[in-house]
């Protein structure tokens, strides 16, 4: 028995990748035996196990995704449940446990600042808890300040009582700021009460966008407050100015693309507010966030196509979002650059990008595409839908987006499709390169034995 269980804790904790990996997985599980409870689901209405896994696996990986309405399936504690799933998920369980290894003074080792290291896609342990202290102190305070706000408005613009504004700002603000697309609507149809609501779209916008470009960009903006204050000076790192400018010109790039592709269809006849807000929303809300303010059934395919490629990019690394991540892709087109120019090294800033983070980037894009189109086929023989919506569905699941073309809550759809949209849910919730890591071994293998090279026809 003994020797069974040290097995088990090898292969399941026997590095941090594999720690890594475990905890979600273990949450995962917790979480849908939490909602599986009778206290959690109403009163007449089944939930599966495998509904309930679908469920805790997409608010843990902040997807969105759901094959049941999580206001008429779930009650307060329900709902209550799945709001502090999608705040561990979207935060980071590591992170999570750090605010108690923080609270009781307790001393965080070598192993649990690797752990948190790959939690947070970190490149080193160094500052790894200082990191981590600045990120939460900034997230909760975001959230406090979102959560005062909109519970005012909505009860002050008479959308809802009190009681009910105040649970409605509580699970908006944390599904927003994580950008995992739950809703509990009234009509169950996401932010489509809110298409008219320019106050509410502006709020949502902005905690979208500040949860999805990273935990890094936070963490520096609280230093920045802090030597305002005590008035130093403060300069941000060149990484950070790197991720706000790819988060933010991918979302102008991608709202021009949008409106130039349906200007003369779903935009057609709106007004120019209209017409801006539904552009700037549903443009950055693919990259990750899974929200709407109108059905996505309702563009057209090639903005169905824009859509999965943007969903597929997703948004930036060490933040609430999925997808292969937009440092992934510029580090990527660099690289391209610089292979069609004849250049040695690739290089932005007059600094040179290390090899391993351009292997990790191609790595990524090649297991990630591998990922969908596994997931694809595997559907395409499970259901009866459309190649076009299976593909949206699959690259959803993998950006942890949450947008639907109806797949998901389909009645009919089978539990092994379901398990299978866990598995992409989950693989791009960890990430490619630290789900790949699980296989690595303790140790590092050392080659004493240099062999000949050799040379392959590619291209």
């Amino acid at each position: 028995m003994k020797k069974i269980l040290g097995i088990l804790k090898k292969v399941f904790t026997g590095t941090y990748a594999r720690g890594f990996v475990s905890i979600y997985l273990v949450a995962a599980v917790v979480g849908a035996t939490l909602l599986k409870l009778p206290v959690s689901v109403q009163s007449g209405v089944e939930l599966s196990w495998v509904d309930a896994l679908f469920v805790s696996a997409s608010g843990l990986s902040t997807t969105g995704l759901t094959p049941v309405v999580v206001k008429d399936t779930f009650t307060i504690f329900g709902q209550t449940v799945l709001a502090f799933i999608i705040q561990f998920g979207g935060i980071g369980l590591i992170m999570m446990v750090a605010i108690f290894w923080l609270a009781v003074r307790k001393k965080i080792g070598f192993r649990e600042r690797g752990m948190m290291m790959t939690d947070q896609n970190q490149l080193s342990q160094e500052g790894i808890v200082r990191f981590v202290r600045n990120v939460l102190i900034v997230i909760f305070t975001i959230e406090i300040i979102a959560f005062t706000i909109m519970s005012g408005y909505l009860f002050f613009s008479g959308t809802f009582a009190l009681r009910e504004a105040l649970f409605q700002s509580f699970f908006l603000t944390i599904s927003l700021f994580t950008n995992a697309g739950f809703d509990i609507a009234p009509g169950a149809d996401s932010f489509a009460m809110f298409a008219n609501d320019y106050f509410m779209q502006t709020l949502a916008m902005s905690l979208m966008f500040m949860g999805a470009m990273g935990f890094w960009p936070l963490a520096e903006l609280k230093e920045f407050v802090v030597a305002k204050m005590n008035g130093e000076k403060f300069k941000f790192s060149i990484f950070v100015k790197l991720l706000v400018g790819l988060h933010l010109s991918i979302w102008l790039l991608s709202a021009l693309l949008l409106f130039v592709v349906e200007r003369g269809d779903f935009l057609a006849g709106k007004g120019f507010f209209e017409g801006l807000y539904y552009t700037l929303f549903m443009s950055l809300t693919t990259r990750n966030a899974g929200f709407s303010t109108m059905d996505v059934g309702d563009f057209s395919s090639s903005t169905h196509v824009l859509f999965v490629m943007l969903m597929f990019l997703g948004s930036s690394p060490n933040s609430a979002g999925g997808g292969i991540r937009t440092t992934t892709l510029f580090v990527i087109l660099l690289t391209l650059r610089s292979f069609a120019r004849g250049y040695d090294q690739i290089v932005f800033r007059e600094r040179s990008i290390k090899a391993e983070t351009i292997r990790k980037a191609f790595i990524a894009l090649v297991m990630a595409g591998f990922l969908v189109v596994t997931g694809t086929f595997l559907l395409t023989i499970f259901e009866n839908h459309s190649t076009k919506e299976i593909v949206f569905e699959v690259t959803s699941a993998f950006g942890t987006t949450g947008l639907s073309l109806g797949v998901t809550a389909d009645s009919a759809t089978r539990w092994v499709s379901k398990l299978v949209l866990v598995f992409v849910m989950f693989v791009g919730r960890v990430g490619v390169v630290a789900f790949l890591l699980m296989f690595r071994p303790e140790r590092k293998i050392k080659g004493y034995v240099q062999y000949p090279e050799m040379d392959v026809i590619v291209g």
